[in-house]
């Protein structure tokens, strides 16, 4: 992702319409490192809400997905240590220091399934605002995108669809094409500079459809 990286393969003749470049009769694809691209979102979001599109709030219309939203649930959903939907989360995840701004491990834990599942558990038992089903929202679909970007096993695990490597009848090849529009419809409030997840996306489905091709 950085930007030095970046203007290399792009002089290549790398782009994002044909991520790949020619060298000694070879093609070459190119792709974002996904942890990074991970850890990059979990960076920015730390500083920036991000507007998301109308499906994704009860009032049907755009919404907000705040860390805000992350860091009350992790208060309301330790207030009974008999009973956390997060066991996980620790004061590092929700706010992290400069140190741990650079731990991969520590965004995929906070941006994960059961984190967006304690978050609409609580909306549904009313104990935070029904915003935060934004937030829910959007953090399930990156656990996917990650899941079915970093899978290391033939099986699924713990029953999460995206969880296997890619196969013709896995359903990567929709999700990506599902995301790829997801991702051009959001965007950090107030950033200057962000991750192009369209990009990621439409890169690593350019190279899925040319291994099941």
């Amino acid at each position: 992702m950085d930007g030095v990286n970046v203007r290399a393969i792009n002089s290549l003749g790398s782009t994002l319409g044909t991520p790949y470049f020619q060298l000694q009769g070879n093609e070459i694809v190119t792709i974002m490192d996904p942890p990074h691209l991970l850890k990059c979102f979990r960076n920015n979001f730390l500083k920036h809400n991000i507007e998301c599109p109308e499906n994704f709030s009860i009032h049907g219309t755009t919404g907000l997905a705040k860390w805000k939203h992350i860091q009350d649930f992790f208060k309301v959903d330790n207030k009974n240590p008999n009973f956390v939907l997060a066991p996980a989360l620790t004061e590092q995840h929700i706010n992290p220091n400069g140190k741990q701004k650079m731990k991969v491990k520590l965004a995929a834990q906070v941006l994960s399934h059961s984190v967006a599942a304690g978050l609409f558990a609580k909306v549904s038992s009313n104990h935070i605002s029904p915003d935060v089903v934004v937030t829910a929202t959007l953090i399930s679909k990156i656990d996917s995108i990650f899941d079915a970007l970093n899978a290391e096993s033939p099986d699924l695990k713990r029953g999460k669809k995206f969880s296997s490597n890619l196969s013709k009848s896995s359903g990567h090849l929709e999700l990506f094409s599902e995301l790829k529009t997801f991702f051009k419809n959001v965007k950090f409030i107030g950033a200057c500079v962000y991750p192009s997840f369209g990009q990621w996306v439409d890169t690593n489905n350019w190279g899925c459809r040319k291994a099941l091709a």
